[in-house]
């Protein structure tokens, strides 16, 4: 059991990873707005802050499922005995690195709901995403919405 939860933990810490990457691109996306504005042009600054829009959304994504599948680790240790998931996890990783090549993280998500449905019950779902919900969750607004926002608040610093 051990090497399948490590397989499962070393995903998770590649997500992590790629977050981690995420967040320092956002800042040079920042500084590219920043420049935009002392020059005035609006389309490279819509250019970039829909960049840091889209990059912000993807660490989200990334922390989601590296919490979900840290959750999935955490009931696999604590409740061995009564896992008969344990035999799938190499099937589980299979299909996080699959979405992971993909590159897109809406999929990611897609993945670990089908994941999480076709091998949990909904109680040890439940486990699964309540440590997520105690996270603040973004407000959803609508992709123009939030450029606008970050812009305004770039301007103002």
């Amino acid at each position: 059991m051990g090497s399948k939860t490590e397989d499962l933990k070393s995903v998770s810490d590649s997500l992590g990873t790629l977050a981690d990457e995420r967040e320092k691109e956002i800042e040079s996306e920042k500084s590219k707005v920043k420049t935009a504005m002392e020059k005035e042009n609006a389309k490279q600054i819509r250019i970039h802050a829909r960049n840091m829009v889209r990059m912000r959304q993807e660490v989200s994504n990334y922390r989601q499922i590296c919490n979900r599948l840290d959750s999935m680790v955490d009931y696999f240790d604590k409740q061995p005995e009564q896992s008969s998931v344990l035999n799938s996890i190499p099937a589980i990783v299979e299909s996080i690195d699959s979405s992971l090549t993909s590159g897109n993280t809406k999929n990611m998500l897609k993945s670990m709901d089908e994941i999480e449905t076709q091998f949990f019950d909904e109680e040890t779902m439940a486990k699964f995403t309540s440590s997520l919900a105690t996270e603040s969750a973004p407000i959803a607004m609508s992709e123009d919405d939030e450029i606008n926002t970050l812009v305004k608040t770039l301007a103002e610093e």
